[in-house]
């Protein structure tokens, strides 16, 4: 019998697999063996995850990310019910989550009736107990700290502004390409990711006059060096649960000019610069004296290392293995 079955939707929830084995953890990634423990490492295979461990019977633990304030407004989740192997879900007629109400309404009752809800900030363990009602511990995960390291890579001339994200309205990508135009000097943004909202970005940035790139191709290498030839990372995000890019900037030594938003304050500590939302003037001024600052130290984010984030969580995981 393996110790964990570990559901991840993707390769980046997987991170600290690895460092996991090499300190003596059986983990599986895929397939029905039985495991003593079932951990879903998003909401997205939260439900998948709650299948196997009712079938297997084992302690289910799930980790949140976010709960986006879009998505849940004020609203209240509808009742659900797992019976005879299903989920029975009934809308509420009034008052239920502003969008995907059948997501997060079993997302709440998977959550309620697991062992444990890990959550990566402060921010999220709050909003997971004020819209959820549900208590969580924080856990932070980590960046790719084998990837994501300071290279002596010459900075793009005209001076490149980047961010890597999704390309959805919090996002706030708008706020960078006003910056830019603002800014002058020649300015270039790069966007790299993908989403709804890449055609208006193209557009605006085109009234703007501003030079942008979108890349909605890019791979893992092309990101690296783009961080390491932007002269800085811009993160204007309205909302974040982890805030991965401005640690990713960072820990390449790329200046970080970021939104001033708890995920943002609590990973990116003093070695960000931030702008209150909203205030485009001050966002002008923080990139303007970023492209001339220093490299930051990415000394600041050896607790999000790989192995610090397998640190915490073999501490965790093994007292819920015996």
């Amino acid at each position: 019998m393996n110790d964990i079955r570990w559901f991840a939707p993707n390769h980046y929830t997987t991170l600290v697999v690895p460092e996991l084995r090499r300190r003596g953890l059986s983990i599986d990634l895929e397939g029905q063996a039985s495991a003593r423990l079932a951990l879903a490492m998003s909401g997205t295979v939260a439900e998948t995850a709650w299948r196997y461990a009712v079938l297997r019977g084992c302690p289910l633990v799930v980790f949140i990310w976010d709960l986006p304030p879009d998505r849940t407004g004020a609203g209240s989740p509808d009742p659900v019910w797992w019976l005879g192997g299903h989920f029975l879900h009934l809308p509420r007629p009034i008052g239920g989550f502003t969008s995907h109400r059948r997501y997060y309404s079993r997302l709440r009752y998977i959550a309620a009736h697991a062992k444990e809800v890990w959550v990566p900030s402060e921010m999220t363990g709050f909003s997971l107990l004020s819209r959820f009602g549900l208590p969580s511990r924080r856990v932070p995960y980590c960046y790719d700290s084998e990837r994501f390291r300071p290279a002596g890579t010459l900075r793009d001339e005209p001076a490149t502004l980047i961010t890597v994200s999704r390309m959805e309205a919090h996002k706030n990508h708008a706020a960078t390409l006003r910056a830019a135009a603002r800014l002058g000097r020649g300015v270039q943004v790069r966007l790299i990711g993908r989403g709804p909202e890449s055609g208006s970005l193209e557009r605006l940035a085109s009234s703007l006059s501003v030079r942008c790139r979108i890349d909605q191709q890019a791979t893992d290498a092309d990101v690296v060096e783009a961080y390491h030839r932007a002269r800085v990372a811009v993160c204007p995000s309205r909302f974040e649960g982890f805030g991965l890019t401005p640690i990713e900037a960072l820990a390449s030594g790329t200046p970080v000019v970021a939104s001033d938003i708890p995920p943002h304050r609590e990973f990116g500590s003093r070695a960000a610069t931030y702008f209150p939302l909203d205030d485009d003037a001050a966002l002008v001024t923080a990139i303007a004296a970023a492209l001339d600052s220093p490299a930051p130290d990415p000394a600041a984010l050896r607790d999000l290392s790989i192995p610090s984030a397998a640190e915490r969580f073999e501490a965790l995981l093994r007292p819920l293995l015996k």
